[in-house]
This record gives C-alpha cells, sequence and structure tokens, in this order.
C-alpha cells in the first residue's frame, strides 16, 4: 500500500463516484419511525454522522487500493544513452597516458590441464656429503651460505683406513713400476733376437755380427746363438778342407766321414739354438706383459678401493659439470690442501666436483665422526626441478613428452610465470597418489625461485583449435568477475571515456584468452591501461553510497 503523500499528485487511475445509497436508506428508514420515536432533530443529526462515517470509509478504501506516485518519480531516468549504467562508465583521468586497443578475433589456441606441483633440487646438482670414512675432522674451510667452485676443499679428515688404502696404492704402484720395465727389457730383448736370426740367415761374418749388433741388448741369448753360428762356421771351413783332402787322397775315408758328420751336427745345433732363443724370448715377452698388465690391474684396484672406501659418490663425475678427480685426494702427502700445505697420507680432503652453495654444515674441527655421518649440503639451484603428478584418470587426456616446454606458474613469487622444459615421465603409476609422476628442468639462473614451493603446471590438451579472442592484458578481474573496457565515445569535456563490459573466458595461452561470451569480432578492448581504467572504476564505485565495486 503506498501512502499518500502532501502537495500536488497524480493519480494512477480515475476515481469512481461514492454511492449514495446508505444515506438515502437513512432518511427513509427516519421518515417511516418518526412517528413511533420522539426528536426528529436529533434523529436527522444522527443520520447525517452515519453518513459522514460510511463516506469516509469509502474514500479510505479507495486510496488504499490505488497508487498514488509524486510527479518527480514519473520523470525519466539521467543516465547514458546507450542503456549502460553510469558506474559502468569511467573516464580516463587527464594525468594519466593514453591507452591502447586491440580488436577481438580468431586465434589458434589449445587447450591444457593444471595441475599441482612443487619446486625441488636437481638431484644432480645437489650434494649431502655424509663422512666417508671414521675419523677425526681436522679442518672446516667452509661456512653456511658460502658459494664454492667445483674442486674447492670443503673439509679435512684424518683417517687411518684411508692411509692404509693410499700405503696399498704405493705398493701396487711400485710393482707396477717394476713390470713395466721388465716388460719393456724383454721386448727389447725380443726385438733384438729377431733381429739377429734375420741377419744371420744371410750368413755374414762373425766381425761382421759383432759389429753390428754392438751395444745391442741380446741377454743371454747373445752367447747360444753365437755360439753355435761360430761352431757351425768352422766346422763348415774344416769340412770344404776335407772335401779337397779326401779328393786327393790325403785323407782317409773314415776322417773325412767323420768331419762331415761334425758338419752335420754343428747345423742341427745352431737351429737348435736359434729355435730354443725365438720361444725362449717369445715366452718371456708374453710373460712380462701379462705381468705387466696384472700389475695394471692391482693398482687400479687399489684405486676403487680408496674410492670405495671414501664413496664412490664423491669422485663421480655429476651430470658432465665436474670430474671425478677434484672430489678425493689420492696422493697423500703429495697432494695439497687449500692453503697448499702437504696433507698427511692418512688425510682425506673432501672437494666439490661442481659449482654451488653451502646451504649447510653440520661438523666442526676436532670433531669425532664415523661413516655416514652428515657433514655439508651443496647443492647449485641454478636449475630446479618441477615435481608434477597428473593423476591416472587425467594422464590420457594430456600430451607430454620429453623436451616439451610447459608453463609453470609459482604463486610464492608474485605469481610470476615461467617455462619449463620435460625431463622425463614416471613409466609407472605411483600406488599412493594414483597419479603419473612428471618432472621439467627449470633455469633458475637469478635464483627467483626456491626449493619447496608450490607451483601449477599447465599441461597441453587436445589439438589446436580457432577461437575468439583477445589479449591478456586487456582481461581483468574483481571480486570473481571477469571484464574488459571497450571505448565508450568522450565526454563533455572531450576525455576519452570507456564502458565496462563483462565477459566469460575459455582457454589462456600465449598472451591470449578465449571470449566465449559478451564479445564479437571486430570490437575493441583496451590493453594497455586497463588496469587504470580497473582503479578508476573501483574509486568510484566506492566513493558512490551503496554501489557494488567491480561488477559484471
Amino acid at each position: 500500500m503506498t501512502l499518500p503523500v502532501p502537495g500536488p499528485f497524480v493519480m494512477s487511475a480515475p476515481m469512481s463516484t461514492v454511492p449514495s445509497s446508505p444515506p438515502a436508506a437513512v432518511a427513509r428508514h427516519a421518515a417511516t419511525d418518526g412517528g413511533r420515536r420522539p426528536g426528529r432533530a436529533a434523529l436527522g443529526r444522527k443520520a447525517a454522522f452515519a453518513a459522514t462515517i460510511a463516506a469516509c470509509g469509502l474514500a479510505w478504501w479507495w486510496l488504499a487500493t490505488h497508487h498514488i506516485v509524486p510527479p518527480e518519480q514519473n520523470a525519466p531516468a539521467a543516465g547514458p544513452a546507450t542503456g549502460v549504467a553510469a558506474g559502468d562508465v569511467v573516464v580516463l583521468p587527464a594525468a594519466t597516458t593514453g591507452s591502447e586497443v586491440a580488436a577481438v578475433g580468431p586465434q589458434s589456441l589449445r587447450g591444457h590441464l593444471t595441475v599441482p606441483g612443487r619446486l625441488d633440487y636437481d638431484a644432480r646438482y645437489r650434494l649431502d656429503y655424509g663422512a666417508p670414512v671414521d675419523g677425526i675432522v681436522s679442518r672446516v674451510l667452509v661456512q653456511v651460505r658460502q658459494r664454492v667452485a667445483r674442486g674447492d676443499s670443503l673439509a679435512e679428515i684424518s683417517s687411518p683406513d684411508v692411509g692404509t688404502a693410499r700405503d696399498d696404492i704405493r705398493r701396487r704402484e711400485a710393482d707396477q713400476e717394476i713390470a713395466r720395465h721388465a716388460a719393456e727389457w724383454t721386448e727389447t730383448i725380443a726385438g733384438n733376437v729377431d733381429a739377429l736370426l734375420a741377419y744371420l740367415a744371410r750368413r755374414p761374418s762373425l766381425a761382421d755380427v759383432e759389429a753390428a749388433f754392438e751395444g745391442r741388448l741380446l741377454g743371454a741369448y747373445r752367447e747360444a746363438i753365437l755360439g753355435a753360428y761360430s761352431r757351425l762356421v768352422f766346422v763348415e771351413k774344416v769340412s770344404d778342407s776335407t772335401a779337397q783332402l779326401g779328393a786327393g787322397g790325403v785323407l782317409s775315408g773314415r776322417i773325412v766321414e767323420e768331419r762331415t758328420s761334425n758338419l752335420e751336427v754343428a747345423r742341427a745345433n745352431y737351429l737348435a739354438a736359434c729355435e730354443e732363443a725365438q720361444f725362449a724370448v717369445r715366452q718371456k715377452r708374453d710373460q712380462a706383459r701379462a705381468e705387466l698388465a696384472q700389475a695394471d690391474r692391482l693398482v687400479q684396484i687399489a684405486r676403487e678401493n680408496l674410492r670405495t672406501l671414501v664413496g664412490s659418490r664423491l669422485d663421480t663425475d655429476v651430470g658432465g659439470r665436474g670430474s671425478g678427480t677434484v672430489a678425493i685426494e689420492e696422493e697423500g702427502e703429495a697432494g695439497t690442501g687449500s692453503t697448499g700445505a702437504t696433507t698427511g697420507l692418512s688425510t682425506l680432503v673432501l672437494r666439490t666436483p661442481f659449482d654451488g652453495l653451502v646451504e649447510d654444515v653440520f661438523v666442526a674441527r676436532g670433531e669425532r665422526v664415523k661413516a655416514g655421518d652428515r657433514m655439508f649440503v651443496v647443492a647449485d639451484t641454478g636449475t630446479l626441478w618441477v615435481r608434477a603428478q597428473i593423476h591416472e584418470r587425467q594422464w590420457t587426456t594430456v600430451e607430454v613428452a620429453e623436451g616439451q616446454e610447459v608453463r609453470v606458474k609459482v604463486p610464492g613469487a608474485g605469481d610470476h610465470d615461467t617455462t619449463a622444459r620435460v625431463s622425463h615421465v614416471g613409466a609407472t603409476v605411483e600406488a599412493d597418489s594414483r597419479s603419473v609422476p612428471l618432472v621439467a628442468e627449470l633455469e633458475n639462473d637469478d635464483a627467483h625461485y626456491k626449493p619447496g614451493m608450490f607451483v601449477w603446471v599447465d599441461l597441453p590438451q587436445g589439438e589446436p583449435r580457432e577461437v575468439l579472442a583477445v589479449p591478456a592484458a586487456g582481461v581483468t578481474r574483481h571480486q570473481g568477475k571477469t571484464f574488459v573496457f571497450v571505448p565508450a565515445g568522450r565526454d563533455e569535456e572531450g576525455r576519452p571515456r570507456y564502458r565496462r563490459v563483462g565477459i566469460t573466458t575459455g582457454i589462456e595461452e600465449g598472451g591470449y584468452v578465449e571470449v566465449t561470451r559478451g564479445l564479437a569480432a571486430g570490437d575493441e578492448v583496451v590493453t594497455t591501461g586497463a588496469f587504470t581504467l580497473k582503479s578508476e572504476l573501483l574509486l568510484e564505485d566506492e566513493s558512490t553510497p551503496g554501489a557494488e565495486g567491480g561488477g559484471g
């Protein structure tokens, strides 16, 4: 019910005539009863009063059933000619720079699945140093948050086990050196014997043989071979003279036969000496080679024993960034510490195999440690791992492969967006989470990201498709509503006006956002300056009583 207001008013429906039947009935009733009731004047006054009451009741009923509207409420409401609420239009302040607009148009975008993840150390470049052997920490050369380069010393441990292992290496190396000299000796003699036998095959004189092989190593084979050769040469000369004398009848046939037999024996002895020498020298050469190879193996085993003793992780090339030879000192007395001082045979120098940062130190100088006790944590955070989990029900909907780039959002770093390259995808589904693990490499040269940060990982889905899209810079959000600003002419002072238009979005990729509702192809939206317009609009909404900030 609308109560009447003072002053002139307009009725929304014409007033009907008030019925007069009740007062007439009262009059007729008074006329018929006039003879029976005294006081005709009093009865008239009562009838008039009753008629007035009836008239007032009918008037009140009519007013209660009809709306009376003040004239000012019938006037047309003020607002933009476009029919848009005044709160949706904002004027760019004169002090601000001009805005830029972009046209809405088709773009090839691809859907994606967003899964949670976290940043972690790259396992190849994080080293949790445990004490490799039992011993005493003689030096701690670094402190927490100290940056170290590949090969820098971290600490020194004095351990008798290390001294024993190094002594074994020294002994094996000495045996190896002896075997090498023996092998070189036999190789030289074998070569010279082969050369001598080839030279004697030309039947030179003894003088020529001595001259050709003077100073060349032949060992005991010189006497054996040259003695048999000298005997053969002598017997051949005697045999030649015997044949001449026997032909002249000077010598008897028995003497000739004896000397001929001696020649055959000399030849046989010479051939036997050559064959024996050739076989013996080759056998000794092969034996020396085998002994040298055995000595080499024993040295290698001794070194591997030392590496196993101090921990294989300390002398392994990590990911190609460092050399295994810088992780431990094998030479003992020949090695030097970080200060240039000579280290003892039992002193083990721990070195870092890659550039990084000392993130924690757990030991102090003079502390006794056992094998496996934590000592240092050194890490290189230039590359981090993004670990994500893809549920088995969603696995078939995404398309990821090693080497592929994926988009990563890091809310803890100011909602910083970046990309990572997929390193590997799990081959099995984890039993606890029923998810497939994914690991991607994230470059972190400026140390902007920290291990342990929560991230969102966008994984591509399906094939790219043509959609209506706007630049992401032009899309603003507030209180769960998404909107853009479009040009709306100029105001009375010539300043540009912009109108807020609520939109519904879809795929977001590559700096563009799909628009499924609210805009048409060819519409222009503000890109540069959209944030300023949003701020101005929110300020106007806050200064207007009852206004809703950030409506769509």
